[in-house]
């Protein structure tokens, strides 16, 4: 039943002409009381004379008339609506208002509601063509698309279509005044049809219920490649410590995101690419990639781009470069990516028997075939021999197709030679477009096949003290209305087994030179006041004292720089640090807690260079942020373990004391050589509201 249908050209209109024209088995009538038949379809006046039960209603009226809409939508009791009309949320005002009556109407009747202020959808396997686009072929795939914009149905929908790559349903979620991203994700979880999801999200309205989502994807291996628009929204309020300033909305989705699995990528043409690698059935074992080419210019183009994409061309064991130089003639250049050079056009044995000792080699995990332009390619040539006996011989490992340009797709690699069997894909797997965005996808298919390989390993134990929550708990009630001293942020890290520098606090000066007597020459010294966050930044932090008369006039000159102090701590000098790195909490509206790890410091916040975790904090997770760090290098020699050790011991004090504490930093916290573990020097936390 489409509401609002016309002769007369519109959104509404059009969806009822694909309908009729799509071969869609059911019956489909046009609601207006101003015509008896629409398009040849017949037309009634109101949603309470047609002569049917109605599965879908599409509506395209004003909003003006829902309030009677609905009542007549519930008095016969329609299956479902999919709402194009718009002047809802989107228009603000009044519009928000209207909204959340569609939303409690949709709730209270337990009619699903698609938007409003969408394009309608499409289910290909019954020929529902419910979307006002049209398309030179509609093809039935493996594919779920969930599509917030409903001008991106026709920019996603025609490349795929063109490129053959076919879907079982794609859907304009509009405003999702009701169904929204999390429910459509389960849906296609549960369709035995959908193999793949693609989305593109404009917002993330029940994060709770889209992980859950996410999380039975994944128990299904069903992958999902999400592009997430608002990557320039300005970044939430900074908390006192630093971490807040570090964390971002979008750096905290980016970070769900990874946690749950879903691909993020930055544009519709990475989105297709993607879409189409997970076409595969076999997932790469680990990280190591391989490619081969007839080409040596196609093979440095792709090593260029391997670091920018995420991929690792791994080092052949010398037993394949041995073998390798006997096969590849001697103008060639054995690497990888290989070039079997221009005579593996004409000698495909080259091309067979260089897959073989790439794919047996146990550094390789995927092999990307690297083709001139996107083309089909004849089943029976014989490269493409070559590509399936290759496949045949090694089921454990993917074989990839993969143009190094990417835009139209040619019928045939050359006029010259007639395609006797066409194929657009290699395995099952659609040709990849385009160096950086099939390289991208590559990579996207390994940390994948990665997230799935370690959920199977379950829960890890929890590394902090069980009787640390409720001590610390304690604690922070405690300081409610004064803050956290240095010192009891020190005992707050010495409950959770987080080591820090040794120090003391002292309000006379003969205790703080009791204290350096105790601590041992050289020390810093630090102002405790309340009210200073950033001491350093104050000039309230003075270092390598290295006697009394140092530290006497460090301790003179400290307490009296706020008028809040209270105090000096004295503390140890640590001399051995490898790297200074930041671990920080601070608390997203909609995800929670979020950690963030990076290079520290006095220059953390004019380098930037952070990663963002979500708790619980697997040594996995843990390990892969510190490898994504621009400064990693820089971490090289020292104790990575015990830093490990210290990200997990610190997501346990995050998920332990909830919304107590707002924000906490770690900074810097110093890194020592391997073995000599590592030290929190100061510490910051700030009490929740």
């Amino acid at each position: 039943m489409v509401v609002g249908a016309s002769p007369n050209p519109s959104f509404v209109s059009s969806i009822l002409k694909n309908l009729l024209r799509s071969g869609y088995s059911g019956q489909v009538a046009a609601v207006n009381p101003r015509y008896e038949s629409v398009l040849e379809a017949p037309c009634y006046p109101s949603v309470l004379e047609v002569p049917w039960p109605v599965d879908l209603a599409v509506v395209g009226v004003g909003w003006r008339q829902f309030p009677t809409l609905l009542e007549q939508c519930e008095q016969i009791r329609v299956g479902a609506l999919v709402v194009i009309t718009s002047g809802f949320a989107e228009s603000g005002g009044d519009g928000i208002a209207r909204q959340a009556q569609l939303s409690e109407w949709a709730q209270r009747t337990g009619t699903p509601v698609c938007g409003p202020n969408c394009l309608g959808l499409l289910h290909v396997p019954s020929g529902l063509h419910a979307l006002p686009s049209t398309f030179p072929q509609v093809v039935s795939g493996e594919v779920g698309l969930i599509l917030q914009s409903g001008m991106m149905a026709p920019s996603v929908l025609t490349p795929l279509f063109a490129r053959n790559i076919g879907v079982t349903f794609a859907v304009t979620s509009g405003n999702e005044a009701d169904v929204d991203l999390a429910d459509y994700i389960r849906y296609f979880v549960e369709d035995q049809q959908t193999r793949v999801i693609g989305c593109f999200a404009e917002q993330l309205k029940r994060p709770s219920a889209l992980a859950a989502a996410c999380e039975l994807a994944a128990d299904r291996a069903t992958p999902i490649v999400m592009l997430k628009i608002g990557r320039s929204v300005a970044a939430q309020r900074a908390a006192l410590a630093h971490t807040g300033s570090l964390v971002g909305p979008d750096g905290v989705i980016d970070a769900a995101l990874r946690k749950l699995g879903v691909t993020r990528v930055a544009s519709v043409d990475e989105l297709f690419e993607a879409i189409a690698a997970f076409h595969t059935r076999r997932l790469p074992r680990g990280n190591g990639l391989a490619a081969i080419s007839v080409s040596g210019g196609a093979a440095g183009l792709m090593s260029d781009l391997a670091a920018d994409c995420g991929v690792r061309f791994s080092r052949l064991a010398d037993e394949t470069q041995d073998r390798l130089s006997q096969v590849v003639p001697e103008f060639g250049n054995v690497g990888n990516p290989l070039d079997v050079t221009g005579q593996g056009v004409f000698q495909p044995e080259l091309l067979e028997r260089s897959l073989d000792l790439l794919a047996d080699d146990p550094a390789v995990d995927a092999i990307v075939y690297a083709r001139s332009f996107p083309s089909r390619l004849d089943g029976e040539s014989p490269a493409y021999h070559a590509l399936e006996r290759a496949i045949r011989n090694h089921p454990e490992v993917p074989f990839l197709a993969m143009s190094l340009a990417g835009g139209h797709f040619f019928p045939a690699p050359t006029i010259d030679t007639p395609v006797q069997r066409p194929l657009d894909r290699l395995d099952g797997v659609p040709f990849l477009q385009g160096a950086e965005y099939g390289l991208k996808a590559v990579s996207a298919l390994m940390r994948y096949a990665a997230h799935l390989r370690n959920r199977q390993t379950g829960a890890e134990p929890r590394r902090s003290p069980t009787g640390a929550a409720t001590a610390v708990a304690r604690l922070v009630d405690q300081a409610r209305g004064r803050g956290l001293s240095t010192i009891r942020g020190l005992t707050i890290l010495a409950a959770y087994g987080i080591p820090s520098a040794r120090e003391a606090l002292a309000t006379k000066l003969a205790d703080v030179l009791a204290a350096a007597d105790w601590i041992g020459y050289p020390v810093a010294a630090k102002v405790e006041a309340p009210g200073l966050a950033h001491k350093a930044a104050a000039g309230g932090v003075m270092l390598n004292l290295d006697g009394p008369t140092a530290l006497e006039h460090a301790f003179r000159r400290l307490v009296g720089l706020v008028p809040d102090a209270i105090g000096v701590v004295v503390q140890e000098m640590l001399a051995d640090g490898v790297a200074e790195v930041i671990v920080g909490m601070s608390r997203d509206p909609r995800f929670g807690a979020v950690i963030a790890c990076g290079l520290g410091g006095i220059h953390v916040e004019a380098m930037r260079d952070v990663q963002l975790l979500l708790p619980p904090v697997t040594r996995a997770e843990a390990l892969a942020a510190l490898e994504r760090l621009r400064g990693a290098k820089l971490l090289e020699g020292g104790d990575i373990e015990a830093l490990l050790d210290v990200l997990l011991r610190f997501s346990d004090l995050c998920i332990d004391v909830g919304d107590r504490l707002r924000a906490v930093d770690l900074n810097p916290l110093i890194v020592r050589p391997v073995g000599r573990g590592v030290v929190a020097v100061d510490s910051l936390f700030e009490l929740g509201s």
